[in-house]
């Protein structure tokens, strides 16, 4: 039998804080379908009271604790000068991201609500939001400055070509069990991304 975990008087700011993180680790550990309120009150050593005063439910503690540790939205590359630099530097963010436990467990994520959106709409807009948009939006700025610089047409930027990168790193990741390495990185930006754009290969090849 499972041993229940001793229960300490936390309020405000601690106790928000440790149910933020067992829902992390339930995440990891169970996946969206394994989270529950109870399984997330037990691992932080609570109550099902103290959640359910704060959330109705699983989706709103989810779009809650990930609004308040969104792991997509750290800081940006810095810009490197060109596109290339650019695209590997947001890519290999990206994927150190996705090697952690809880990255993982995030992202994988983003496949199981597109296979269940229609049940929890607020709940995969939320993620995609925290997950996905600021790796587009970063793709897109880079884009957009390789334009000025005349790498690439201005109508070279479409939705679909900012959506490539990540989604190849995330199909590495859902199809392997690890991210792309340095080197497959490197090839994806430029044997797929740079070519699709229309921009100058790299020295050398």
């Amino acid at each position: 039998m499972t041993e229940e975990p001793v229960r300490h008087r936390r309020r405000g700011g601690q106790l928000e804080a440790d149910i933020r993180e067992a829902v992390f680790a339930e995440l990891a550990e169970a996946g969206y379908r394994g989270l529950s309120m109870q399984s997330v009150a037990r691992r932080a050593g609570t109550g099902k009271a103290p959640l359910y005063r704060r959330w109705p439910g699983k989706d709103q503690m989810l779009i809650d604790v990930l609004a308040h540790q969104p792991p997509g939205r750290d800081e940006p590359p810095a810009d490197t000068g060109t596109l290339r630099g650019d695209l590997i530097g947001i890519l290999t963010q990206m994927a150190a991201a996705m090697a952690q436990p809880t990255g993982r467990a995030l992202y994988a994520l983003i496949v199981e609500m597109a296979l269940h959106r229609d049940k929890h709409p607020r709940a995969a807009e939320a993620i995609i939001e925290t997950l996905l948009e600021p790796r587009l939006d970063a793709i897109t700025a880079a884009l957009r400055r390789a334009a000025k610089r005349g790498e690439i047409r201005p109508g070279a930027i479409t939705g679909l070509l900012a959506q490539t990168g990540p989604a190849l790193v995330i199909n590495q990741q859902m199809h392997y069990g690890t991210p792309p390495s340095d080197a497959e990185i490197t090839e994806i930006v430029d044997r797929v991304l740079l070519p699709a754009l229309g921009a100058p290969a790299p020295a050398g090849q």
